[in-house]
């Protein structure tokens, strides 16, 4: 081993999987560099299968994916690198494909999402609040179904949200009230909206 290696900072690491037996490895710990991130880890267990082709994981640590590197995992749990850390290896998390695209006339401010069930969950799930003043209704693959308000003079619309299958749209003139920033609702009758004023409003559903 080189100087420059005997130097480098190293830690225990525990491999442990739930994936099925001909991915599980040996759970005996390794001393490993703690510059390594996701690439490297996934090489180091590999190896460890004698896979080929390589196969890429993920890694949990504590239950979060590893995001950087061990060194900067173990820094922000305050932990040493005396310390044996367990790492659940997992498949590799595919990046979400997309699915299809839209343009709208001006920035777009919010978006929310049908609650899965309702009737336009399986129609026009997405609501999405624009500075042109307006709310837009689309389906899943992105072709615009409505639009809700805008128009000439329509104050930028700052948010947006599903109450069951009616949408709420909040804006700066006040459609929520006092210059409404945000809007939410709880599941039963109420709305909440936050503003411009300071103030937290909720007001009860007309039945």
């Amino acid at each position: 081993m080189s100087q420059g290696q005997a130097s480098e900072p190293h830690t225990s690491v525990r491999f442990t999987t739930k994936l099925e037996p001909r991915w599980v490895v040996s759970d005996t710990p390794l001393d490993l560099p703690t510059r390594l991130s996701r690439y490297g880890l996934s090489e180091v267990v590999n190896h460890l299968l004698g896979a080929s082709p390589a196969r890429p994981f993920d890694f949990l640590l504590d239950g979060e994916l590893l995001r950087g590197s061990l060194g900067k995992a173990l820094a922000a749990r305050g932990l040493s690198g005396e310390s044996t850390i367990t790492l659940e290896y997992i498949e590799l998390l595919a990046p979400p494909q997309p699915r299809g695209e839209a343009l709208v006339p001006d920035w777009i401010s919010s978006l929310a999402l049908a609650a899965p069930g309702s009737s336009v969950a399986s129609s026009n799930p997405v609501l999405s609040g624009c500075y042109d003043g307006a709310a837009y209704l689309w389906d899943a693959s992105g072709v615009q179904a409505a639009a809700l308000g805008g128009g000439e003079g329509a104050a930028a619309v700052k948010a947006v949200a599903w109450l069951g299958e009616r949408p709420v749209v909040a804006s700066k003139d006040g459609a929520v009230r006092g210059k409404a920033l945000c809007v939410a609702w709880d599941g039963a009758d109420a709305v909440v909206s936050g503003g411009t004023d300071g103030q937290l409003r909720i007001s009860t559903l007309a039945a």
